[in-house]
């Protein structure tokens, strides 16, 4: 086990004592189990542990219950690697070496098998390892547990809790240099796979007196050289501090050379505070506690000088008031009002209780005039924190209140508001010449009366260091509170505990005082549950069911512990009775009646005016308990004034007025609203009620033990001194132990609850047993391969010999329950199977109905939604169609285009009505070429009649038909009506009616030339006429031109064909009475030409002649 001392490295050898062990030292005893010696006996168990000792084999069973040697030296026994062999092992706890990792996996295997709380019972001296022992049981639970990234945060938690209690609960103690000053209770709580959710915290009695005086050759906590080893040179600058250990009294210790600061505390310094980050604290927080711990320092260095009043009474005076003024910054608090917190106390005086004069009336009826100081609110029993008690004594002695003298300080208003406390100092005596003082100095107000007195300096030192003792020990409570504010458990559901108890050890120093006194009472506690536990009820339980067994003696300290805390008749209820004292309440008081009600008590002795029944072995003024580790002297003094621990209101109303956000909150009762006179429960009061809750936690659950033992008194590594060793082994009752252990059971149980755990081992109790529960649990051991010594069968409960049994049992059990786990897995498996199966078959065939019903459905109205569409559509389609009709025959009537035949104009319309727009295109154009036909003369509509007859003809036929549609049709080119030789021709030959008349050019047969020639056409013929003379030269009657050749081209040549044997033809004189042929003609009117000949020919023969229009 790890200690905080440095090794000697050169001690090579373990180094014995005492010689008279020797003789049974045998070399090759080294036995993991002292039952397993023969025989048993504290010799035998005084060798065992000594040869095992110089094997670095500091641990040892006795049964189940773990022995532990401090080496005071480092060990390579707490690896990583030492974890996982403990953690993953398959054999009994029994049959793997001793290890405090070993205890911490059996305890957490029960609680994760059996489903119950645990708790792991830590014992042995001061400085026996019981701090390290917890530390490495936390350590193997948090390294044994899963992995998860949640439950790695809670471990860590929990794991870096311990350097911060350490830090600011343990101290350099005479037999420990890391000693616990402070009781420390964890409950670790686990789900139920066994892996951490979360912890609480309890704290018990912080020997916070340490903090004002340490013992010869001890130190004050650790935070305090560690914050000054290893704090940066700005923040010492920040908290006003310098880095000399001599600077401050609280660090000086008074017997010895000042104490100083080592590098493992600068070390240790940013362990703490890393911790305290890890845990959830905020750097500011950190700051602020820091804060708390300088001021401390500060407050210790104040000194007070005494000075004389003007009426001749005592005051006092600061002398450093620069000391002042740093903890009035660091606690953030104006340096007037702590400086007169801590100079000054202001009483109140009730008007009922004085005369016309101002005096108190009822003489020594003081008490009833003066309203006693509202003290420190304890905490509950209830409550996971407790209150420590005082270490120093400084008690006043009854003459000192008789000689106490008082001074009217001020009658201002002002004044009366800032020192209206209400409060009363702690000591106890008779108040008469107090009050007659007080008295004569009081003033008036309306309702109540103040009185305002100096403070000696002898008392103003003792405020002071009351005042640090609960700054630090509040402090201390708030960071408890804090850390379990952090670690709580989250989330909800079924937990189990696993509780790891590490209290301070039994103690017996040169001066031992109250504290020692409460310290030892727990001891006691706790040794008598151990001893209850292991050795008594161990013993009435083989009794109570018939077992064959011997008693084996034991030491019982019951006597001690009711000597203590028995009820009206106990040293704590004593204490308490004379402390509620208001006129002779005193340690001597006190001590009188000790010995006036333990006087026939063989268990104390008591020097105090009183024969002592030894009187050379007590002390004066002083009493002996007999403990179950032996005498211890105990000093009255100062034995009330610890017990009562009282805090004037002064200054609790003062911190409760700080600006420091910590502060504030250690001091609730400092608020003026929450003024309560009700006396608080005594500091001895509230440690028992405390105690007692522990134990009935510690009964509540399965418990597991770790005996500490240290070596020597020395703290030297190989170092066994074995008379010290000796006195351990009979203050423990580790042989009465080793026999109970030795001829007894390793465990037991009831036989309905054996039956139904380990019932699955046999087909007879499998899977229920109807007989009765002996007869199954006999028949279900008969059925496996165990020897039947190894078991025993009392009136209710079944005992098992040997912890590699009852390991055997639960690996058949295991065995067991993974066979039926494959059963039961594979018939959950098929039936799940056929289950999903069933249940999708069903929902297939649901799902399918429901799909086709809503799929015909969706067609449905699928259809119905389209033809609705339709219908709809079609409505607004003809609506939409007759709309547009309306407007497309609106708008046509409003822009109609021009009457002339000849405009192309015309409306677009949309695609719908391209056809009536055609028709309504069409008809508008006949329309207005009917008017336009109308509007013609019998000579126009004989030229319309010519173009669309010509149109008819030519268009799309001949090229150069286009360039005589925009020509009108003359006729008679060369004005042959108006010549009067014509007339006279035409009276001749009936032609009187011209048709067509111009020059045009003959092409002749023979020459192929062009000859110009009149050519006229008639309503009866066609003539050809010299164009100077008007002779005819050729007629040709009309009838008689049977077709009309003409080329698609753009030439001018136009072919008449004629009959060949035409009678009527007119010959010229020239050419005879003979007709050559067909005549060719070519003129620019010959789409004119061919029109009016076409009409003349269909006029005279009642037929349309051919009109021939092609290349050939």
């Amino acid at each position: 086990m790890l200690s905080r001392n440095k090794v000697s490295r050169n001690c090579s050898r373990t180094r014995i004592t005492d010689a008279s062990v020797a003789p049974f030292v045998d070399p090759a005893a080294d036995l993991p189990d002292c039952i397993s010696l023969d025989p048993l006996t504290e010799d035998s168990l005084l060798a065992n542990l000594l040869s095992r000792f110089k094997s670095d084999h500091i641990y040892t069973y006795i049964g189940n219950i773990l022995l532990s040697i401090n080496p005071y030296k480092p060990l390579a026994q707490y690896t990583e690697q030492a974890i996982a062999d403990y953690k993953l092992r398959t054999v009994a706890i029994s049959q793997l070496p001793p290890h405090v990792y070993a205890l911490a996996d059996h305890a957490w295997r029960s609680l994760r098998d059996f489903y119950s709380d645990q708790v792991i019972v830590i014992t042995g001296e001061s400085g026996s390892g019981k701090t390290e022992a917890s530390k490495l049981i936390l350590q193997y639970l948090g390294f044994a547990t899963g992995k998860s990234k949640e439950l790695e945060t809670v471990r860590q938690q929990l794991l870096l809790c311990n350097p911060v209690l350490e830090a600011f609960g343990n101290a350099k103690s005479l037999h420990n240099d890391n000693s616990s000053r402070f009781g420390k209770y964890i409950e670790l709580e686990f789900d139920y796979k066994g892996e951490p959710v979360g912890g609480l915290i309890t704290h018990y009695l912080l020997e916070k007196s340490r903090v004002t005086v340490q013992h010869p050759g001890e130190r004050n906590f650790h935070i305090f050289f560690q914050l000054l080893a290893g704090a940066d040179v700005q923040l010492l600058k920040s908290l006003k501090l310098q880095r000399n250990t001599e600077n401050y009294l609280y660090l000086r210790n008074n017997h010895s050379n000042p104490s100083v600061w080592h590098q493992s505390d600068k070390d240790e310094f940013f362990n703490t505070k890393k911790a305290l980050e890890s845990v959830g604290f905020s750097a500011e927080d950190i700051v602020n506690i820091f804060r708390i711990v300088a001021a401390v320092l500060k407050l210790g260095n104040l000194i007070f000088t005494p000075v004389s009043n003007i009426d001749g009474t005592e005051g006092c005076s600061i002398n450093n008031d620069y000391e002042l003024e740093e903890v009035a910054t660091l606690l953030m608090i104006p340096a007037e009002e702590l400086r007169s917190a801590l100079l000054y106390r202001t009483y109140s005086v009730s008007c009922s209780a004085m005369d016309a004069h101002g005096m108190a009336v009822g003489g020594g009826g003081g008490a009833n005039c003066f309203s006693r100081d509202s003290t420190l609110p304890r905490d509950s029993t209830t409550s996971r924190t407790f209150l420590g008690n005082n270490h120093q004594s400084h008690s006043q002695p009854q003459q000192l209140l008789l000689q106490q003298r008082t001074s009217l300080l001020s009658t201002s208003a002002s004044m009366v508001g800032r020192d209206m406390y209400q409060m009363m100092d702690g000591c106890h005596g008779s108040d008469v010449g107090f009050q007659a003082a007080l008295a004569s100095r009081a003033y008036q107000d309306a309702k109540d009366d103040f009185v305002m007195t100096d403070l000696s300096a002898a008392e103003a030192t003792t405020g002071r260091d009351t005042l640090c003792k609960a700054l630090y020990y509040r402090l201390f409570t708030w960071i408890i509170n804090s850390i379990n504010e952090r670690i709580k458990v989250k989330q909800h559901g079924k937990r189990r505990i696993l509780g790891v108890l590490d209290i301070y050890g039994f103690e017996n120093l040169p001066v031992n005082g109250f504290e020692q006194l409460i310290i030892n009472y727990c001891n006691e506690k706790l040794q008598h549950y151990v001893t209850e536990i292991v050795v008594k009820e161990e013993q009435e339980i083989y009794m109570q069911e018939g077992l064959e067994w011997s008693p084996i003696l034991f030491p019982d300290n019951l006597a001690v512990c009711d000597l203590i805390e028995k009820h009206n008749l106990g040293l704590l209820a004593i204490m308490d009775e004379e402390c509620q004292r208001s006129t002779n309440g005193s340690d001597d008081a006190f001590l009188s009646r000790v010995g006036q009600v333990f006087q026939d008590n063989i268990q104390i002795e008591v020097a105090w005016g009183l024969l002592s029944k030894n009187a050379d072995s007590t002390a004066m003024n002083a009493f002996r308990l007999k403990h179950y580790a032996g005498w211890v002297t105990y000093n009255v003094a100062g034995f009330l004034q610890k017990n009562s621990d009282l805090l004037v209101r002064g200054l609790s109303q003062s911190m409760y007025q700080c600006a420091h956000p910590i502060v504030k909150e250690l001091f609730p009762e400092g608020n003026p609203r929450r003024t309560t006179l009700r006396r608080p429960a005594t500091s001895g009061t509230q440690f028992k009620m405390a105690i007692i809750a522990l134990m009935r936690s510690l009964r509540s659950k399965n418990p597991h033990f770790v005996r500490c033992i240290k070596p020597n008194a020395f703290k030297q590594p190989h170092h066994f001194d074995v008379q010290t060793i000796q006195q351990q082994i009979r203050h423990l009752g580790l042989l009465e132990t080793a026999q109970v252990k030795k001829n007894g059971f390793a465990f037991r149980q009831p036989y309905a609850w054996f039956l139904q755990r380990y019932k699955m081992l046999s087909t007879v109790t499998w899977p229920h047993w109807g007989g009765v529960a002996i007869e199954g649990a006999a028949r279900l051991l008969r059925d496996l391969p165990i020897s039947a010594t190894e078991y025993a069968f009392g009136r209710r409960m079944l005992f098992i010999k040997n912890d590699s049994t009852l390991m055997q049992l639960e690996d058949f059990r295991r065995i067991r329950l993974n066979d039926l786990a494959t059963l039961i897995q594979k018939t959950f498996r098929g039936w799940a199977t056929r289950w999903l199966f069933f249940k999708r078959r069903q929902a297939q065939i649901k799902i399918a109905a429901a799909w086709r019903r809503y799929k015909a459905r969706r067609e449905y109205l699928e259809l119905r939604q389209r033809r609705r569409m339709i219908e709809a559509v079609l409505v607004i389609e003809r609506s939409y169609i007759q709309w547009k009709r309306r407007r497309y025959l609106n708008r046509l009537a409003i822009r109609l285009p021009s009457t002339s035949p000849t405009c192309r104009e015309w409306p677009n319309v949309a695609l719908f009505l391209r056809d009536t727009n055609q028709i309504l295109k069409k008809l508008y154009h006949v329309w207005r070429c009917h008017r336009y036909r109308i509007g013609f003369d019998q000579i126009g509509r004989n030229r319309m009649r010519e173009k669309v007859t010509a149109s008819l003809l030519f268009r799309n036929r001949k090229e150069s038909y286009a360039r005589s549609v925009a020509h009108p049709f003359q006729g008679d080119y060369v004005r042959l009506r108006q010549n009067s030789q014509w007339r006279k021709l035409v009276n001749e030959t009936s032609d009187q009616y011209i048709v067509f008349a111009d020059i045009v050019s003959k092409i002749t047969r023979s020459s192929g030339r062009l000859v110009p020639v009149l050519f006229v056409v008639s309503t009866s013929s066609m003539m050809i006429l010299d164009q100077r003379t008007l002779n005819i030269k050729y007629r040709v009657p009309a009838a008689d031109i049977v077709r009309i050749s003409l080329s698609p081209f753009l030439d001018d040549i136009a072919v008449f064909h004629v009959k060949s044997s035409s009678e009527s033809s007119v010959l010229s004189p020239s050419f005879g009475n003979k007709w050559k042929g067909d005549l060719v003609l070519q003129t620019c009117h010959v789409i004119e030409l061919v029109t009016k000949m076409f009409l003349v020919v269909q006029n005279a023969a009642g037929k349309a002649p051919e009109v021939n229009v092609h290349t050939e």
